[in-house]
């Protein structure tokens, strides 16, 4: 890499954007959308105001990530992109890769390299391959399962200094190049992040390996969530405990069990390995107490009968009410750990009512998802139910408030251009 375009001015970006001043010899743009987001806006306001973006980390052990830094340019606008890169890097939401990609100049799009894509979808890379492919046959696509950690802005009237809360010890990655010396770059960089970095043999395979995928529809996409989310509710409720302070209930347990199935059915289709869900989310997503779960039932996972499985997801679920490996206090309590409220829509700045990211994002990985599935003859009743539920309570709010101003999220044919180019993709890989 020797000269960066990030798209994206978010805390997602500042943190990458401060790894690569950190660790690379490279020179650093960005790109907002300061003339069309309001939070962008207040973004090149701070940094125009303080002459410099800041990265903390609320644990001492990821000091290694912090920083104070300044850019090459910070573009308002993608419009205002002139320059030629060899790396771009895609620090925005997957379902906005598309529409960004086609906002860059033609000249800018033919000599890119390497795109990297920090938080992609199942899919994702297929969407931006067959896009770009009329400008640059030969470019990288590169995706990884997720992005490293958790970056978040702590004062909204600063939003140019974010704070990272956590970081993951492992991720993976995968290249649509056989041969990848970027990929081995990458790894070497994050090694020095302490963060290992795991070579897939596609980016389908990296892609995958992201626990929302299988976890956050039967979690928001239920009665339950998505009336806390569409109507809100009297007192808060939260996400990941049981029923009735959250939505997990046995129900939500077997829908579980049955979209990790369907997803299994797809990947196994595109010669993709299945992963062991259980063993998935105890290893490398939070871990629980060895006396919780017996260490055989999470290795032998996938082969168990389907009601062990269910009873030892919900066991899972149940064992990390609390963070388990916290300390109590003198009344023997632990970390509430579960206590994630469910977000409702809010309207922001501009008076626009909008739907939180879960399950907003959700709702596009798994109708991309469900695209997919269709293309390769294979059916997904489970992920059927979650969607028709999910449209179902859009087109309910719109009805109950016709006075409102809402989002392009409302709009359930928005993705239509990327299932498109999915396709395409499909076909001409001779994969349906």
């Amino acid at each position: 890499m020797s000269k960066i375009l990030i798209i994206g001015t978010g805390p997602v970006a500042i943190q990458l954007a401060n790894i690569c001043y950190k660790y690379t010899d490279t020179i650093i743009d960005m790109v907002g959308r300061a003339t069309t987001s309001t939070k962008s806006q207040r973004l090149f306001q701070a940094y125009k105001r303080d002459g410099y973006f800041e990265v903390m980390a609320q644990n001492a052990i990821h000091q290694h990530l912090t920083g104070q830094f300044q850019v090459n340019n910070l573009y308002g606008d993608l419009s205002q992109v002139k320059d030629e890169y060899d790396t771009v890097i895609m620090a925005c939401t997957a379902d906005a890769y598309h529409n960004v990609l086609r906002q860059l100049p033609t000249p800018t799009l033919e000599n890119i390299k390497h795109i990297v894509l920090v938080s992609p979808t199942f899919g994702s890379h297929m969407i931006v391959e067959q896009f770009i492919m009329k400008f640059n046959k030969d470019i990288e696509v590169i995706s990884y399962s997720t992005y490293i950690g958790d970056t978040r802005v702590i004062n909204h009237m600063a939003p140019n200094r974010v704070l990272t809360t956590g970081v993951k010890t492992k991720i993976y990655m995968g290249s649509n190049h056989e041969f990848s010396e970027m990929t081995g770059y990458l790894k070497d960089l994050f090694q020095r992040l302490k963060i290992k970095m795991s070579v897939m043999a596609s980016p389908l395979h990296a892609e995958s390996r992201n626990s929302s995928l299988y976890l956050h529809p039967p979690l928001f996409m239920n009665d339950f969530s998505l009336t806390a989310v569409f109507d809100g509710t009297k007192v808060p409720v939260y996400i990941y405990k049981l029923f009735p302070e959250g939505p997990i209930t046995m129900t939500l347990i077997h829908e579980m069990r049955l979209m990790w199935k369907e997803i299994s059915t797809i990947t196994q289709k595109l010669n993709v390995p299945t992963i062991n869900l259980l063993e998935f989310m105890t290893k490398e997503n939070y871990p629980v107490k060895a006396e919780s779960i017996d260490k055989d039932n999470i290795e032998n996972f996938e082969t168990l009968p389907n009601i062990l499985q269910e009873y030892l997801l919900y066991v899972r679920y149940s064992a990390i009410l609390i963070d388990p490996f916290s300390k109590p206090d003198n009344k023997g309590r632990y970390f509430d750990f579960s206590a994630v409220p469910i977000q409702r829509v809010d309207q922001d700045e501009q008076q626009i009512i909008r739907i939180p990211r879960m399950p907003s994002e959700d709702y596009y990985r798994t109708a991309i998802i469900q695209h997919i599935a269709k293309l390769l003859g294979i059916a997904t009743p489970m992920i059927d139910k979650f969607l028709q539920r999910y449209i179902e309570r859009c087109q309910r709010y719109r009805l109950e408030h016709p006075d409102q101003r809402l989002s392009s999220q409302f709009d359930i044919e928005l993705f239509k251009e990327d299932m498109d180019l999915i396709t395409r993709f499909l076909e001409i890989k001779k994969i349906v």
